[in-house]
């Protein structure tokens, strides 16, 4: 509840935040990690989370300025909304290329860098962002003062900004960490490439096929100690569900594929992941889709409350004025009807018929309000890293497509089939550049519980933060389209691949209607049984090789717990209540102890990886490497390890003055009651 926090900066406090050296520091963040997530998106199908290496770069600028604690966190909150855009951006835009090459067919859009596409691009994105921003607004108290979900990454960011100012031994923690999480991103396949990023193996032959693996990621670790071992367990019994009972039986019922979606031969490991794509990809779509719709019923009353204020009418002059923390931005219906009509207008221009258009702009308004507090939640559960954004935008794809496809069918729209595909990436492109600033919106609200800063400047933020980014993305995107290709050697774009190829499949009605009524009724399942429907729908979609870790980091966090409570009821005097809170009060001091060290691991990995961006993007890809083919063994001790350093460096304190015997004792326990 909102009483949990104290703020780091009270609320009677009101310090500078919302500055002009602020604001030039966060516009500068926003360009340079936008670029880069969007050129490193396109070329390895991943971004980089921009939280915490945006706050360094904002702490050691603003730092020489006199910054405080709140400034650089607006520097920040500024900043990384350049790599949420970057991320609903290349998902669809480039997708457009995707289907003309599939289809021949043009619509416009064989060219980014026309000066048509680029204002549409820009309009589209801004929008989209806009509306990612406005629409959380009312989610702000629901999730994060109400439910308490854990955002991890808002959480580290808070807890590195205040050891940061603290000074003292935090800050050893943290360092430590992250020159840890730092080392082993670099040392990966993306950097010196000593050892593989990913290890994944296939156990079987011809019908039977069992898939396991997990990813050498220090900062999944991390986000798993932070999210701890009940919500962990729970996405990571979703990826069971999903990769090592769904895949097999589908290959051993439907066999294995040969070909990948682009029909590229693929071996054992890419016969899952064909699996994947091809079946489980749909049931993962299906219990996301169907949890976020009960999620939001279940929440219906206190959302309606929420959206109730959100437009009523201004304070008025007799009313006491809210807590400096409790302030929101006043949205106007106003706001919402004007980008409605904006985009209804560039839907116009794109199809050329003032129905479909309207009724895309009310189906783009619908969907985005949903996936908005849909992937508000989700990066509530597990971050916005592996916030699945792609599946909340082909939900989209589906329901967009299959409107239009009915329109065509009883004859009200006269499109042909490319100016379909191109409406429906359009739509997608809004809700999805929407969810990516919803799930990043709502971490940085997350930071400003903990720190005190105030919710209308750190939403002021995140506009200009938009528009910035709105107005430089796509035409570095474009640019990267013309002088690689999309879809090319050069330029794979794994996301506009997969986007693309699924609109045409779906216009072709190839669409997986039995998958998708799979996931739709194990979600069912689980709401009928009071299951977690959306942590258990996120870990049938994510890739497995994710959720391993999460769960890892979920472990660990749950063994230094139990490492407290076995040893307060061996070696304390107390018993009863007193035991009780004094175990709590310990285990919260451990649990602290190990969010630093967790949010080390996330701030080290996050940092170095955008150094390896810059690497790929100047010296071009494989400049560092030393190993064309790594090994999984070096990657796999280093894991190790640190699973083993996690462990001693949270519980360092705690054993510190006892003797080998009474930590035996302690773990020989460990199972008891």
């Amino acid at each position: 509840m909102a009483d949990h926090y104290e703020p780091y900066i009270s609320p009677d406090v009101d310090i500078s935040e919302f500055s002009i050296k602020a604001i030039v520091v966060g516009i500068i963040i926003t360009i340079v990690m936008g670029a880069a997530n969007a050129y490193l998106g396109l070329f390895v199908g991943m971004t980089v989370s921009a939280t915490i290496p945006s706050l360094v770069f904002a702490l050691a600028i603003l730092k020489v300025f006199k910054g405080n604690i709140l400034e650089i966190n607006m520097s920040k909150n500024i900043g990384v909304a350049g790599e949420a855009l970057a991320a609903g951006i290349i998902f669809t835009f480039p997708a457009l290329i995707v289907i003309h090459s599939i289809t021949g067919g043009s619509a416009g859009w064989e060219d980014m860098l026309q000066i048509r596409n680029l204002l549409i691009m820009l309009v589209i994105s801004t929008v989209g962002g806009l509306f990612g921003i406005l629409f959380t607004i009312p989610l702000r108290k629901v999730f994060i003062q109400d439910l308490d979900l854990p955002y991890p990454e808002g959480v580290a960011a808070a807890e590195v900004l205040k050891v940061m100012e603290k000074g003292g031994r935090g800050i050893y923690q943290i360092g430590i960490a992250a020159g840890i999480g730092g080392a082993m991103k670099f040392a990966a396949e993306s950097g010196l490439s000593l050892w593989k990023e990913r290890l994944e193996a296939v156990v079987g032959g011809e019908r039977i096929r069992l898939f396991g693996g997990f990813n050498i990621s220090p900062a999944l670790l991390g986000v798993g100690y932070i999210i701890g071992f009940r919500i962990s367990l729970i996405v990571f019994a979703g990826g069971i569900v999903g990769w090592v009972f769904a895949i097999p039986l589908i290959g051993l019922f439907k066999g294995w594929p040969t070909v990948d979606f682009q029909g590229n031969p693929v071996d054992a490991i890419g016969s899952i992941y064909a699996v994947w794509f091809n079946e489980t990809k749909w049931i993962g779509i299906g219990a996301v889709l169907t949890g976020g719709i009960y999620t939001l019923f279940s929440l219906r009353k206190t959302i309606v409350q929420s959206v109730k204020g959100m437009f009523a009418k201004k304070r008025a002059s007799s009313e006491p004025a809210p807590l400096r923390t409790e302030r929101d931005f006043h949205v106007n219906l106003v706001y919402i009807i004007i980008l409605a009509v904006i985009v209804a207008i560039i839907y116009f221009f794109v199809t050329g018929e003032i129905f479909t258009a309207i009724l895309l702009a009310l189906v783009m308004i619908a969907a985005t309000f949903f996936f908005t507090a849909v992937a508000g939640y989700l990066a509530g559960i597990v971050g916005s890293s592996n916030n699945p954004i792609s599946s909340v935008t082909i939900s989209t794809l589906v329901v967009t497509a299959l409107l239009l496809l009915l329109l065509g069918g009883i004859g009200v729209s006269n499109m042909g089939m490319d100016l379909g595909m191109t409406a429906t990436i359009l739509v997608a492109a809004i809700v999805c550049c929407s969810a990516a600033i919803a799930g990043d919106s709502m971490q940085e609200l997350k930071t400003a519980q903990i720190l005190g800063a105030t919710p209308v400047r750190i939403q002021w933020g995140r506009f200009i933060g938009v528009i910035v980014g709105a107005l430089t993305i796509p035409v570095i995107v474009a640019l990267l389209a013309q002088a690689y290709g999309i879809g090319s050697p050069a330029l794979p774009s794994p996301q506009a691949v997969i986007m693309g190829s699924t609109v045409h499949a779906i216009f072709n009605l190839k669409f997986n209607v039995l998958m998708f009524g799979i996931g739709v009724a194990i979600a069912a399942g689980l709401i009928f049984f009071k299951l977690p429907v959306m942590a258990v729908a996120i870990g049938i979609y994510l890739p497995f090789t994710l959720t391993t870790p999460i769960f890892f980091g979920g472990i660990l966090a749950w063994i230094t717990n139990r490492f407290v409570a076995v040893k307060e009821r061996l070696f304390s005097n107390l018993s009863g209540t007193e035991l009780e809170a004094r175990t709590k009060a310990s285990q919260e001091v451990t649990y602290n102890r190990g969010l630093l060290f967790a949010a080390g691991l996330v701030a080290g990995e996050a940092i170095m990886g955008v150094v390896v961006a810059g690497i790929i993007i100047f010296l071009g890809p494989g400049a560092i490497t030393i190993f064309n083919d790594p090994s999984w063994i070096p990657g796999l001790l280093a894991l190790i390890y640190l699973l083993f350093l996690i462990i001693y460096m949270v519980l360092r304190d705690d054993i510190k003055d006892m003797s080998r015997r009474e930590i035996g004792s302690v773990f020989g326990r460990f199972f008891g009651k």
